[in-house]
């Protein structure tokens, strides 16, 4: 990572100083965006490492490790396409049906119910 330096210019013409200040803080603005730039690249450049297992001496459940992942993917899916399954299904390369059996078998209820269900709740007074 580079480090960006300022370093204020002295001028000894007190009309030009606002417009130096200006000069000075317009050439930061772009040192800075491309800063932020160069840093996006970078992070999307750098591969995302899968998220490590602790496996002690008892182990763990695998089955239910990967039922865990199905369902975090699922629900992510549901999330992005606000509940619409045919949507979700796509993301997710799978048959819609497929997509309907596993949010059954799970129990799992789309976005879009979540916030029918929500709208037609009545407050009481």
């Amino acid at each position: 990572m580079k480090l960006l330096k300022y370093s204020p210019t002295a001028s000894s013409d007190t009309d030009s100083q606002p417009e130096n200040r200006i000069q000075q803080l317009v050439q930061l603005a772009r040192a800075l965006t491309t800063e932020v730039e160069s840093l996006r690249t970078e992070v999307a450049t750098v591969p995302q490492s899968p998220k490590q297992i602790d496996l002690d001496n008892d182990g763990i459940d695998f089955y239910q490790e990967i039922e865990r992942y199905e369902i975090d993917l699922i629900e992510s899916a549901l999330n992005v396409c606000d509940g619409n399954q045919s949507r979700a299904a796509r993301l997710l390369r799978m048959k819609a049906t497929t997509l309907n059996a596993k949010i059954k078998h799970y129990g799992l209820h789309p976005a879009r119910s979540i916030t029918l269900q929500r709208t037609n709740v009545q407050v009481p007074s």
